[in-house]
């Protein structure tokens, strides 16, 4: 599994991940069918990230070249939060379980640093358990609840706050 920063030429393969993440799992923002993302959108998000130190993306390449998952870390803008990255991450099902999460936050983690930022943030939804421990055993801690944040398939659910204190 190669761990890489995403290039434009991966545009086509993220979209086709991005729509197999909604169908695979309730545990992500979109639900199926809701994501509205063309190849040539995906391509100009990913430009942004070039060269970038506001902002990253890296993808984990398997050994028959698909994009197995992807990590994003994106920045505050203004002097007060610009020390902060809030991340998202997503793996495929058929490559969980194999420390893929735990490389991709690491890849992360390491660019963070090299670029002065102290704080790495995100949410989880509180009954995803196996994402929770990853994150706990990442370094992250829970910092606090949003109550009744995500409805999915008509049940309300909590979200957990995390995060990690990087190196200053």
């Amino acid at each position: 599994m190669n761990i890489r920063p995403v290039s434009t030429s991966d545009a086509e393969a993220l979209v086709a991940l991005f729509y197999t993440l909604d169908e695979e799992t309730a545990f992500m923002l979109f639900e199926p069918g809701e994501r509205q993302l063309t190849v040539a959108q995906q391509s100009d998000h990913i430009k942004a990230f070039t060269g970038s130190r506001q902002q990253v993306m890296f993808v984990a390449e398997a050994e028959d070249n698909q994009i197995a998952g992807f990590v994003v870390g994106i920045g505050g803008h203004a002097n007060r939060n610009r020390h902060a990255m809030y991340c998202v991450i997503g793996v495929r099902q058929t490559y969980q379980g194999k420390g893929l999460g735990r490389k991709l936050l690491c890849a992360l983690e390491t660019w963070a640093e090299s670029h002065a930022f102290h704080r790495l943030e995100l949410t989880v939804m509180a009954h995803n358990t196996v994402a929770r421990q990853l994150y706990v055993s990442a370094g992250f801690q829970e910092e606090g609840v949003k109550r009744d944040s995500m409805r999915v398939d008509g049940a309300l659910f909590d979200e957990i706050y995390m995060a990690k204190l990087l190196k200053a």
